[in-house]
């Protein structure tokens, strides 16, 4: 499913993407998700996170990401959006 999936959704929004997941798994879709906190991330070696050097400013959030299948989406796509 690697090289073949969309994303159904991206956001910094927990709460929705716990939500998206619960309804995916209940429609038994399979899906892949991404999680990135942009406050452990490093900006270059020797030099820190992007929280330590500039502070808490555009820093503070994760974003989630969540892929199904290319075959999957159009029903998953449909499920997410009657959730919204």
């Amino acid at each position: 499913m690697l090289f073949d999936s969309r994303t159904v959704y991206l956001g910094a929004s927990r709460d929705k993407y716990e939500q998206y997941c619960k309804a995916l798994d209940s429609e038994k879709i399979k899906y892949k998700t991404k999680r990135v906190n942009h406050e452990e991330k490093m900006i270059a070696p020797d030099r820190g996170t992007a929280r330590s050097m500039g502070g808490n400013f555009g820093t503070d959030k994760t974003l989630y990401e969540i892929m199904v299948g290319e075959k999957d989406y159009d029903n998953a796509m449909g499920i997410l959006t009657a959730l919204k």
